[in-house]
């Protein structure tokens, strides 16, 4: 296994960011902010970029309600007064998270979306492995070189496809045990944390920690208020809800 490095200027590569994944993996695991400029030149290395593609879910009215529906079902039937969420926060975080795709489409990002499902069970799930899986084998025969940055075991099996096509698969992900606001009194395990699997079917593995500094955002480089790196939150990220608004976290 290898750790970041540049490559060769003539190997084409193609990215792929689960976005659920690694919002959970920096935002909530490491405590870090991403400027995501800094992130594509930090994954493109010094290589010829072919594609970097963002997958991420997208709320929809009708699933908002619905959502809404259901947990004011559960809060009643528990006696508890539900408290229905302010409607100019929820439309503010919308908006946050097309500003937030807009960026990454002006800065060598193609956006990859679909609606979020909420199921009768109150469960909701933007499940975009499959789009993910398709597009990688759809561009092996473009590529010397696949970087998914993911720690999901659900791509074993098309890591090790498009390894069979000759295209090297590198994987950044971390396995760090614990977050990074964990304490001895609260021992809270990292969340998205890479299977074992997934880095075994990889040629190489990137431990995320590492590519930090590479890619923080630099709150400090400011200069004029236009001028300032977009800081997206996390639910903007990865189409997480917030608490506060009355959902429960995407599986």
């Amino acid at each position: 296994m290898s750790q970041f490095s540049v490559a060769h200027a003539n190997e084409r590569v193609a990215i792929f960011i689960d976005g659920w994944n690694f919002a959970k993996a920096t935002y909530e695991g490491l405590g870090v902010r991403v400027d995501f400029k800094r992130l594509l030149t930090a994954l493109t290395g010094g290589r010829m970029l072919i594609r970097a593609l963002y997958y991420i879910g997208e709320w929809s009215d009708e699933g908002f309600a619905l959502m809404q529906s259901l947990r004011r079902a559960r809060l009643v039937e528990g006696g508890a007064v539900y408290t229905p969420p302010d409607p100019t926060e929820i439309e503010r975080k919308r908006a946050q998270q097309q500003g937030f795709i807009r960026m990454l489409n002006r800065n060598g990002y193609q956006v990859v979306k679909k609606p979020v499902k909420v199921f009768a069970d109150g469960n909701t799930k933007a499940d975009l492995d499959i789009e993910l899986a398709i597009d990688m084998l759809t561009l092996a025969d473009r590529c010397d070189r696949q970087i998914l940055v993911s720690g999901d075991s659900d791509f074993v099996p098309v890591v090790k496809a498009v390894g069979m096509r000759g295209v090297r698969v590198q994987v950044v992900a971390t396995q760090t045990p614990l977050a990074y606001n964990a304490s001895p009194e609260h021992p809270r395990s990292f969340p998205a944390r890479a299977s074992d699997e997934l880095l075994d079917a990889a040629d190489e593995f990137t431990e995320l920690r590492e590519l930090v500094p590479h890619i923080v955002l630099q709150e400090h480089a400011q200069g004029r208020r236009g001028n300032r790196p977009f800081s997206p939150s996390p639910e903007s990220m990865s189409s997480l809800p917030l608490d506060d608004d009355g959902l429960d976290d995407l599986d």
